[in-house]
């Protein structure tokens, strides 16, 4: 009798703490709502909890789909905007002006890099409203092994939705982009990523490559958007070593009050990467280039590009140190 008794308590407790597992979970699921139940008929402008809560939802089914009105498939005029950070916090829509959303570098930090990453995002949808005819890549891959992996090209276009930027609204407005409000926008129908480039070179390789997935051509034309202290070394060696023939830069900078130091970042720009890039134009050679592809490489990924842009597979593989033929290029 004495065993039975301790066997039903021992199967009661079991019983109890299943209950409060349960309990448990029930709380867990009922205060962080992920996804919502569709059932059969749910309109298309029923909300879904892919990310966030209630009160922090972005991504809705009646959201501009990708390529809507094949209007991707049809650009000419390729938009990048180049990454320099991965998100690390669910709290985007503080991601304007909160480094502790970003996965920042010591060098990096108190800099004001939150503010260039909105100005450059804002910048982009602002040069792809005012042309139809082009396509938006935000550009960088799964840089940081601490992140686990997440992309600086996917973190942006998670910033651009949960800031609702898609209209050319301006959340940290650079005095350089005009505004233009109240304007009916197809800018997310023509952004996509790109999650493979590991430095600026690749930014925009990487990027001509992805244009060709999306569209089947190559562009007519390029624009890159990133900080101003880049400018001489995309126009004066990363676009001629792809013979671009026609390529536009835009510098964004945040306001100094942020601690953006424009000479000291210029410094750093000169020794760390215009000046290795000079007797290295496609990074192949240099150690300290090599070094930060293989740093910013943890995840050991492989770009599929050679495959997907077959034409051109010269350039890709392409080391100098002297220009490749312009027969090589498409």
């Amino acid at each position: 009798r004495t065993r039975r008794r301790g066997a039903r308590s021992g199967r009661r407790k079991s019983f109890m703490g299943l209950r409060a597992r349960i309990a448990l979970g029930a709380l867990i699921l009922t205060s962080v709502p992920v996804m919502l139940w569709l059932g059969s008929g749910v309109g298309a402008n029923t909300k879904v909890f892919l990310r966030g809560n209630q009160d922090r939802v972005w991504v809705h089914m009646d959201a501009q789909p990708f390529n809507d009105n094949r209007s991707a498939a049809k650009a000419t005029h390729l938009i990048i905007v180049a990454g320099h950070s991965v998100l690390i916090s669910g709290d985007v829509e503080n991601a304007a002006t909160d480094e502790s959303v970003w996965w920042l570098l010591d060098y990096q930090k108190n800099h004001g890099l939150p503010q260039s990453i909105l100005g450059h995002i804002q910048a982009g949808i602002q040069l792809a409203m005012e042309d139809p005819d082009s396509l938006l890549v935000f550009s960088g891959g799964q840089t940081r092994g601490q992140t686990g992996p997440e992309s600086e090209g996917s973190s942006y276009y998670r910033v651009a939705d949960a800031l609702h930027l898609w209209d050319g609204r301006k959340a940290f407005p650079p005095s350089s982009i005009r505004r233009q409000a109240n304007q009916q926008s197809t800018v997310r129908a023509r952004t996509t990523t790109e999650e493979f480039a590991l430095d600026s070179f690749q930014n925009l390789l990487f990027s001509i490559c992805r244009f060709h997935e999306v569209t089947g051509s190559y562009p007519d034309r390029v624009s890159m958007i990133s900080f101003t202290f880049k400018q001489e070394r995309f126009e004066t060696l990363h676009a001629q070593a792809l013979l671009l023939p026609e390529f536009v830069f835009v510098g964004v900078d945040p306001p100094p009050s942020t601690g953006f130091d424009l000479k000291q970042s210029s410094e750093g720009e000169r020794i760390n990467s215009l000046l290795p890039f000079r007797i290295d134009p496609y990074g192949c050679h240099s150690e300290v280039l090599q070094r930060k592809r293989k740093e910013r490489n943890p995840f050991s990924r492989t770009p599929p590009y050679e495959l997907t842009c077959p034409e051109m597979k010269d350039l890709l593989k392409w080391c100098g140190p002297e220009i490749i033929e312009k027969s090589k290029v498409p």
